[in-house]
């Protein structure tokens, strides 16, 4: 009995020393394979000993690899695949104010350089995604390669390049933001964008209002997003992954729920973000309207929800909230806040944990970490949606006239 537990003991020893070698030989592979990723990933532990652990494995190994030129073999393969794809990128629209200073985090900064060019519309845009326009003090024309940014503030408008594919222009006041009213034969394309709130928050549209024959919602939320987030790698995966999407969906309306993972203090490329701090206000900025220009590429309108309050104080939604109206001010007429707490809040815009129905009834609202809601508060949001849709004149009211 003795022996045959003794063998089951080293048959299973054996199995772990497998598991460990398999795991050993695909980090290697994929640190050699990939070393600026290891790099990037080195670069976003705790600034403890942690991170010098992990640039003390990353940075010999990506020696290495760069010695034997695999990131090149790489690049290039990367190269032909590319030039197979035979889809067109979308220009993104120009910055409509001039920040007066550098946003960009780290090896960033000197893509973010600014120019009056354009930039080509035939492959993803890496370096900073729009254009910035010096501010004129007096009426002027700016004439870039294909576009007249007429500026009579030091305010800009963003203006659509000529060689954007749009088919239909803004309005130019605040009053009626519709820029038609939706069809059976033609509906109302919707693109749902943002992290793990827009999750729970475009379940409810497909639910409530997408069933309408004159709607469509593409729902592109996404489990873990966040523009501090350092798993996604804006310029490379974030940026580009926006424009195809805007490209493939057409959106005549875009709409943004974002904000529960920005407030973990990340490190971006070595740099510590602090919550609230006024770097992090920054970077969150610089993102928010390279988004934008990304989401209103092809003439759509944005509708930027207001990150609901959660239960825990430490998390800035105020702060956040700030940042997010400053950007969607900047990108009117084309934009206009929605107020989430309206619906998921109580009558002073607070806080809440349960939601009483018309029947009475008495419903949990949020989650038991206080940051997400149930399927009723993603229901009453959709509800919100759609009466702004028909008040601001995108879908016809449906409802029975008594």
């Amino acid at each position: 009995m003795l022996k045959t537990i003794g063998f089951k003991g080293k048959k299973s020893s054996n199995k772990a020393l497998k598991t460990l070698l398999v795991m050993l030989f695909f980090l290697v592979s994929a640190s050699f394979l990939a070393p600026d990723v290891v790099e990037i990933w080195a670069s976003t532990q705790k600034n403890d000993w942690r991170r010098d652990l992990a640039q003390e494995w990353s940075e010999p190994v990506g020696e290495l690899s760069r010695k034997a030129k695999i990131s090149e073999i790489r690049e290039k393969s990367k190269e032909i695949i590319e030039s197979s794809n035979t889809e067109s990128f979308l220009l993104p629209l120009s910055l409509p104010t001039v920040p007066s200073t550098s946003l960009l985090l780290g090896d960033l900064s000197e893509s973010s350089k600014k120019t009056t060019t354009k930039p080509k519309a035939t492959q993803a845009n890496t370096q900073s995604s729009y254009q910035e326009i010096p501010v004129q003090s007096s009426l002027e024309e700016i004439v870039t390669d294909n576009e007249i940014i007429v500026e009579t503030t030091s305010t800009l408008l963003p203006s659509v390049s000529s060689t954007t594919s749009t088919t239909t222009s803004m309005p130019t006041g605040d009053s009626v933001a519709a820029l038609r009213q939706a069809t059976d034969e033609k509906p109302l394309k919707v693109l749902a964008v943002g992290d793990s709130l827009m999750l729970d928050f475009q379940y409810g549209l497909e639910r409530i209002i997408e069933p309408r024959p004159d709607l469509e919602v593409e729902g592109r939320g996404a489990l873990g997003f966040g523009f501090t987030v350092p798993h996604w790698d804006w310029e490379d995966d974030v940026i580009p992954d926006y424009n195809l999407m805007v490209g493939e969906v057409r959106p005549d309306v875009v709409t943004v729920m974002i904000g529960a993972n920005e407030f973990q203090g990340y490190a971006i490329e070595g740099e510590d973000l602090e919550p609230g701090s006024s770097r992090w206000r920054e970077v969150l900025t610089q993102r928010a309207h390279d988004a934008v220009s990304h989401w209103l590429a092809d003439g759509a309108y944005l509708y930027w929800w207001t990150t609901p309050k959660m239960s825990d104080p430490s998390y800035l939604v105020d702060d956040l909230n700030s940042v997010w109206e400053e950007v969607v001010a900047a990108w009117a007429p084309r934009a206009k806040m929605v107020e989430s707490m309206k619906v998921l809040g109580d009558e002073e815009g607070a806080f809440k944990w349960n939601i009483e129905m018309p029947d009475g009834s008495i419903l949990p609202l949020r989650k038991e970490h206080g940051v997400h809601f149930f399927e009723v508060g993603a229901d009453a949001l959709s509800v919100q949606f759609e009466e702004l849709l028909v008040e601001d004149g995108w879908l016809k009211d449906l409802q029975p006239v008594s």
